[in-house]
This record gives structure tokens, sequence and C-alpha cells, in this order.
């Protein structure tokens, strides 16, 4: 859904919450999938992994705010030296992904998420913890944050929740829907 002023005719108000982590400690892992899942950090070929995974996990929840980025886009946010980009894989294929964006001493987990096929696998708890352990290794971090909203997976706000994360803000935001079949 695209972001709009709420006197749009059509803006449609969805919820969001900031929610935040002040403490390492506060980190609570995932329970350890069934499935063996390698962690892997990616240094090589940011921008274009990091835009294919917005695309393809993005799909189901309505990602559309990077849709119209350029490669040159994607190469200016994916190779700073403040973004960290780390995959989860299965059986050597990506099941999601964590991407980190240093702020200073916050840490933003910018995107987090699955790919379809392995939603419903225990895998997004083990997922997201291992994203907050990364954050909290990053030098002079004080504090872990992120976004979400009633437009993402159901389980998000709730995992966030159940990994130590506490909600500080909510907000409303004026979105469009998306046009089916266009």
């Amino acid at each position: 859904m695209t972001l709009v002023d709420k006197n749009h005719p059509d803006a449609r108000p969805v919820k969001v919450w900031t929610l935040q982590q002040l403490d390492r400690a506060a980190v609570l892992p995932g329970r350890v999938p069934a499935t063996v899942v390698e962690w892997r950090p990616v240094r090589a070929n940011k921008p274009e992994l990091s835009a294919e995974l917005y695309e393809r996990v993005g799909r189901a929840w309505g990602w559309v705010d990077r849709a119209p980025w350029t490669d040159a886009d994607w190469a200016a946010w994916a190779d700073r030296d403040t973004n960290h980009l780390f995959l989860g894989l299965v059986e050597g294929e990506i099941c999601g992904y964590v991407e980190l964006d240093q702020q200073g001493p916050d840490v933003e987990v910018a995107f987090f998420g699955l790919l379809a096929e392995y939603i419903g696998q225990g895998l997004g708890g083990w997922l997201l913890g291992e994203g907050l352990r990364e954050a909290w290794l990053l030098p002079g971090v004080e504090r872990v944050w992120v976004h979400t909203c009633e437009l993402d997976a159901p389980t998000a706000l709730a995992n966030y929740q159940a990994r130590g994360l506490v909600i500080c803000d909510t907000a409303i935001e004026w979105r469009l829907p998306l046009v089916q079949g266009g």
C-alpha cells in the first residue's frame, strides 16, 4: 500500500507500531527450528539481494514504497557501511532475511521476513532472534528498533514481542489500497 495524505479520498488508516530494545540482555532467541538453518552475512552483491528480497518477501504484504527504486538507489542503500544484510538458508536456499540499518547508537531492523514457501515452519522467531543478536554486536549500539503494522504478517507483532522488543509508540498512517490486476 502506498503512503498518502489522510485527506486523499481513497486513504485507509493503518495502525503502525514502533518497538524497541534498550539492552542486549532483552533479546529472547526463537526456538531452534527442526529444519537445519544456516545464518549467513552478505558481503557481496548486497544491492541486488536487498532489492530481490524486498520484492519477494514484501509481495505478500504490500511493500511498495521502494518498488520504483533504480539499481543506483539500491546501491546507495545497501552498499553503505551502516547497512548489514543477513540471510537464513535451508538446504542452501534462502528462506528469509534480516536487514539492519545502523543509525549512530540506534540500529533499525529495516527489513525482516520469510519467503512465502517458508512461512509457518517455525523459522521466523529463530531468524529474528539471530538478527537482533547481530544488531547488538555492532559497535556502540544503545537501542534496537523496528516498525511493523497491521498489514504485515498476522504473527509479526507477536514475534517481535516474543523476541523481547517492547512497543514504544503507536501511530496511524494513511495508505492507498493496492490495485489488483493492474
